[in-house]
């Protein structure tokens, strides 16, 4: 999805003239995030989904916002469960991966799903789903059970 570095440089010194510009070559993003038939035609047809060809302003600032995000990683101070599909063709398991490495948190869990695409939970197949949804609701219950306030006696 990220477009290169050199496309993005190359309409940016137009100097704002290209952001209106459906110039990025990818607009099929629903299929590369949807695993599940039913559910994919579901979502496609949605008449309020845009299907047009990403702006170059639009994709300029995706990846300047990722680049400040990742920038930022080490930040990270909070207990954080990340999850990603091995196929994702939206976005590059490896950011969740560097998430993971950078962050400063010490409790921090990475969980990598083989096969899975980029809608872990509304876009794959309804056992998928719900392994995805127990492993949460696992972490989310261990993280209460770890830091959860301790009642009184009184």
């Amino acid at each position: 999805m990220k477009p290169s570095k050199v496309h993005l440089f190359m309409y940016g010194l137009l100097f704002g003239f290209a952001d209106t510009w459906a110039a990025m070559s990818d607009n099929k993003m629903v299929g590369k995030a949807i695993k599940d038939p039913e559910k994919l035609k579901v979502i496609a047809s949605n008449p309020r989904r845009y299907t047009g060809k990403p702006r170059v302003g639009t994709m300029r600032e995706i990846a300047r916002v990722c680049q400040y995000i990742q920038d930022n990683f080490s930040k990270v101070t909070v207990p954080f469960l990340t999850v990603h599909g091995t196929a994702d063709g939206v976005t590059c398991p490896s950011s969740s991966r560097l998430l993971y490495e950078k962050a400063s948190c010490e409790d921090r869990s990475l969980k990598v799903y083989e096969g899975m695409y980029h809608s872990l939970i509304q876009g794959e197949p309804d056992e998928n789903a719900n392994l995805v949804l127990k492993d949460m609701r696992e972490w989310i219950d261990e993280r209460v059970e770890r830091y959860g306030s301790k009642k009184s006696d009184g």
